[in-house]
């Protein structure tokens, strides 16, 4: 990597249009000065006995330049290339066969597909999170198993949502009705008993309003005022109103529920196993993978009625735009997004190759796609002793391989160092280009990379050459009278760029012509 320096001026208060020096930064400029004794300067800058044409002569004779207020910059320059920047590759999340992959040189952005395994997709969504668990508003399965005995002369639906006091199927004509309680059903309930499930009785006649004026106390004991509310509602579904309810007649559950799968139809025998596969709601998953996956969502266009909260709670409203999403791209339309089944990155990305074929059988952690920026970017082996001077967010110049000059930002820089085989140290820095047209059709092509390491603006300046160290110790300029005499002027020199210093003095302002030899 080569270091060089580069700055501007002009004249009036004007930044200057750059130029190149082979000069390595932070090194002070090897100045070639005039060393005088003060007595002797002042002796040899004073006229001679000739007059004012003697000294006219003189001045006609030394090489002038003008104090100036100017901008100067000290950049520094790091060797960089520009193309594409290669990316960490994709990973299956899944087992199974490779059915389709992207194509090399493809683009894929939020939304397109990046492969399938067994037929089913794996989607590009863009987000910093990845996919570490089931994401949906996840059921609670059991097998409902009601204590009854009997030919089945009618059952709910798949997919039928029961509440207390619904009626779950008939057998033998008679209905089994279903009841909220933790204690499942495993005895006929009478006058005369008591304990827990009785309880769970009186609730349930309580809940749906077989006890308006409050007669009933809900005290676990079956009384003759239990028996009475239990033959209003027996009268009501249909079952025998003889105040006893018998096993099998009423279910037990947790709450309300959904029949994922019949184990029975009518005219099947029951007695005592699975008649159905049910679903309990359970707790939303919550996190930044759902907030991420509901702000995919509603960049895609899934959820256009603005029904969804985007809050990272996966509720029903993210569960039917994730199922509406998961129709449209032909996968599973479970409502779950699982592992495996959809890739998270920050941005689009290009695939610079296929690591598997289609028809590959890959594993959890199997290589498919190798990857690349999207966009051409510039990447810049950052020397360790350089570590400070581009940091993520710094202004740059990019100067391509025709001296076109292209504006650009520092968008990344590694945390930590890579040691080369040759042992030096460098840390990874990628700039992106302002103008993206201005690298078409370039790949791997060198370039520099300006960045300006100090600046100083509105300097007072003169030609690093006008300067005199004096024998006595600082520095001076000679400048030029009225008379086309000279006279030295002290100086304090400042920072050095492009053929010239900084300095500020009490004896000089712009304007003034100093001898620059």
């Amino acid at each position: 990597m080569e270091d060089m320096t580069r700055t501007g001026k002009n004249e009036n208060d004007a930044t200057a249009t750059a130029t190149r020096h082979p000069i390595r930064r932070h090194l002070k400029w090897i100045i070639p000065v005039v060393v005088a004794g003060a007595l002797g300067a002042a002796w040899a800058l004073l006229p001679s006995n000739g007059g004012d044409d003697e000294a006219a002569a003189t001045a006609a004779s030394l090489d002038l330049e003008e104090v100036v207020i100017t901008d100067l910059a000290e950049v520094t320059t790091f060797s960089g290339t520009l193309g594409f920047a290669e990316g960490d590759p994709i990973t299956s999340g899944v087992a199974g066969t490779l059915t389709a992959a992207a194509s090399e040189g493809a683009v894929i952005s939020e939304g397109d597909i990046l492969f399938t395994i067994d037929d089913e997709p794996v989607p590009l969504l863009l987000g910093d999170t990845t996919v570490w668990r089931d994401m949906g508003y996840l059921p609670e399965l059991e097998a409902l198993a009601p204590r009854i005995s009997g030919t089945v002369t009618w059952i709910a639906e798949e997919g039928a949502t029961l509440q207390q006091g619904d009626i779950l199927m008939k057998v033998d004509d008679q209905p089994v009705v279903v009841l909220y309680g933790d204690i499942p059903a495993y005895r006929s309930l009478q006058r005369g008993g008591e304990g827990i499930d009785v309880r769970q009785l009186q609730d349930a006649l309580h809940a749906l309003g077989y006890d308006p004026d409050g007669d009933m106390e809900a005290d676990g004991e079956f009384t003759w005022i239990t028996q009475a509310y239990v033959e209003d509602w027996q009268a009501d579904v249909g079952a025998s109103d003889d105040g006893r309810v018998g096993l099998g007649e009423i279910v037990f559950v947790a709450g309300p529920f959904t029949i994922e799968s019949l184990d029975v139809e009518v005219g099947s025998q029951v007695g005592g196993s699975a008649v159905a596969d049910i679903s309990f709601a359970s707790e939303a998953t919550e996190g930044g993978d759902v907030l991420a996956l509901e702000q995919a969502l509603v960049r895609l266009g899934f959820d256009d009625d603005g029904a969804m909260t985007v809050d990272g709670v996966f509720d029903e409203q993210t569960r039917a735009a994730v199922i509406a999403w998961q129709a449209s791209i032909g996968a599973d339309d479970d409502g779950v997004v699982s592992p495996g089944e959809v890739v998270f990155l920050p941005q689009s990305v290009r695939i610079s190759d296929r690591l598997a074929d289609p028809g590959a059988t890959v594993n959890p952690g199997t290589s498919i796609l190798a990857t690349s920026s999207y966009e051409s970017v510039v990447t810049v082996d950052l020397p360790a002793s350089d570590q400070a001077a581009l940091e993520e967010g710094d202004r740059v110049v990019i100067v391509l391989p025709d001296n076109t000059e292209v504006s650009g930002m520092v968008s990344y820089k590694a945390e930590t160092a890579t040691l080369s085989s040759q042992g030096g140290a460098t840390f990874d820095v990628i700039v992106v280009l302002d103008d993206l047209a201005a690298a078409e059709g370039l790949d791997q092509a060198p370039v520099d990379v300006d960045v300006v390491t100090d600046r100083a603006d509105g300097v007072m300046a003169v030609p690093v050459t006008a300067l005199v160290a004096l024998a006595e110790g600082g520095y001076a300029v000679e400048v030029e009278q009225a008379d086309g005499s000279t006279r030295l002027v002290a100086v304090d020199p400042g920072m050095y760029a492009d053929g010239l210093v900084e300095v500020t003095s009490d004896g000089l302002q712009a304007g003034d012509r100093v001898v620059a030899p």
